[in-house]
């Protein structure tokens, strides 16, 4: 590994001007194998043979998070937890959430957990079987390398990790965001919250509410953007929440590793339901109700292994069915006017399907392909459906929203100034502005560059086109 490493290490270090180091897993520790010094600092970073604590170091847990889940379970049970620096995690839950999280973003961070003044980001490398043998890292002082300069880093990261992975004969991925294409709309698209999410998702407009929800997958909160003012109201989580949804009693829906939980006023969360528990290494990701007030919901692997998704419908009462099987990264939801179709979106095979939906009993059948998109087009991610029955979809790393008939013909692209919209849905008391979501994780510093607002939330004013509201959960 030293060896597919050498080169990668010092184009990191050049690149991101940071110290950099290389561990391997031995028994419960991360030994350092390699490293390079950052030339403008005299701070020295982790050295060769040292052992590093998979708890409170971004290398362990890096490499903790890709491993299978009985592995995992093994190694925390028999791993200490000491306090090493003001923000070491030490306990088991606290631990857990955060490789969760880790596996969710792809990459793992450490900020004064090993010590009073060190902030890491590392990702892992892969053998050819796909498992964890180690990882990289970058380091610095917290003055150095604060939070939002490490997640903007973390592209530059997780590439180097990958071109190690391939070098040592295991696998190799593409994370490159395309470059701005030439586009052009009349649509006014404005950014009305600021907020550099690393994974914006989920949009929901509130009609009793008069407020759009929404979520930060990856630095977990709930926020509510209220139209009126223009104030966004953050509430932080401690672990992922990938959906929000009202429910008509009052209080909100929220999907979290441990499952569909219900938040109240007094910030009190109750499990609903989780039909994933048997399966720790899923995660819920887009989920809306019918109009029924029924939820359906899509889960996928934390590292979006293939296949490993499911979609599920989950009544009032909790109890929950599987529905379909076999999706990768499940992802956006809707429904016809008539209530006679249902859409669904795999956005790892580029694909959206169709399904006969049974409005009454909450059935469907006869899955098939609607939408099918180029291997080298982005990826379509969150959508919503109009009152003319079209699709509305976020196309990740198209710099785009595209607009489809019923039939899965595109009409138009609305151009945006951000290359990863997430999702989007028709909010305002006319429900005639499509309130679109987006992300800033894993772009890399040059993106960054040309598209700042990245993670904001956006506003688009689209002549003569309205939606079809939401509906809250019926519990």
């Amino acid at each position: 590994m030293r060896v597919a490493a050498q080169d990668e290490l010092l184009l990191l270090r050049d690149q991101v001007g940071e110290a950099v180091h290389l561990v391997v897993l031995e028994g419960h520790s991360a030994v350092v194998i390699a490293g390079e010094q950052a030339r403008q600092s005299a701070r020295l970073s982790p050295g060769v043979g040292e052992r590093l604590a998979l708890h409170a170091s971004a290398v362990g847990k890096a490499v903790m998070a890709w491993l299978d889940p009985s592995q995992q379970q093994q190694l925390l049970d028999s791993i200490g937890l000491p306090s090493l620096g003001p923000r070491t995690i030490t306990s088991i839950g606290a631990l857990r959430s955060e490789l969760d999280l880790t596996r969710a973003r792809g990459y793992a961070l450490a900020i004064c957990e090993s010590s009073a003044d060190t902030v890491a980001l590392a990702a892992p490398i892969f053998d050819f079987e796909e498992r964890p043998i180690g990882a990289l890292a970058i380091s610095g002082t917290l003055a150095q390398l604060d939070e939002a300069r490490a997640h903007s880093l973390s592209a530059a990261v997780i590439g180097a990790a990958r071109k190690i992975s391939h070098n040592a004969g295991g696998r190799s991925m593409s994370i490159t965001a395309k470059g701005q294409p030439e586009m052009h709309s009349n649509a006014e698209v404005r950014c009305v919250s600021q907020i550099p999410s690393l994974l914006g998702e989920g949009p929901l407009w509130s009609p009793r509410d008069e407020v759009l929800y929404w979520v930060d997958i990856l630095t977990p909160a709930i926020h509510r953007f209220d139209v009126a003012t223009g104030t966004d109201t953050e509430t932080k989580l401690g672990s992922m929440v990938s959906l929000v949804i009202p429910k008509a009693t009052g209080g909100l829906l929220i999907a979290t590793p441990k499952g569909l939980m219900t938040l109240d006023d007094s910030s009190t969360l109750t499990r609903l339901s989780h039909p994933e528990a048997d399966r720790p290494g899923n995660r819920y990701n887009d989920g809306k109700c019918d109009r029924m007030g029924r939820l359906w919901v899509g889960t996928m692997d934390m590292g979006a292994a293939p296949n490993r998704g499911n979609l599920f419908k989950v009544d009032p009462d909790g109890s929950w069915f599987k529905m379909d099987t076999g999706f990768t990264v499940a992802n956006g939801l809707g429904w016809s006017p008539d209530n006679t179709r249902m859409y669904f979106t795999d956005s790892h095979r580029k694909l959206v399907f169709q399904y006969d939906f049974d409005f009454i009993n909450g059935t469907i059948e006869n899955r098939q392909p609607l939408i099918s998109f180029d291997a080298s087009a982005g990826s379509p991610d969150g959508l919503t459906v109009d009152a003319e029955g079209c699709l509305w979809i976020a196309m990740w790393d198209e710099w785009c929203i595209a607009r489809f008939d019923p039939e899965g013909r595109e009409m138009t692209r609305v151009r945006l100034p951000v290359p990863r919209p997430t999702s989007c849905c028709f909010g305002g008391p006319n429900l005639d502005i499509l309130y679109v979501t987006s992300a800033r994780v894993r772009l890399t510093q040059d993106v960054l560059k040309s598209a700042p607002l990245s993670g904001s939330l956006f506003a688009i004013q689209v002549p003569g086109v309205r939606g079809i509201p939401e509906t809250t959960f019926a519990g």
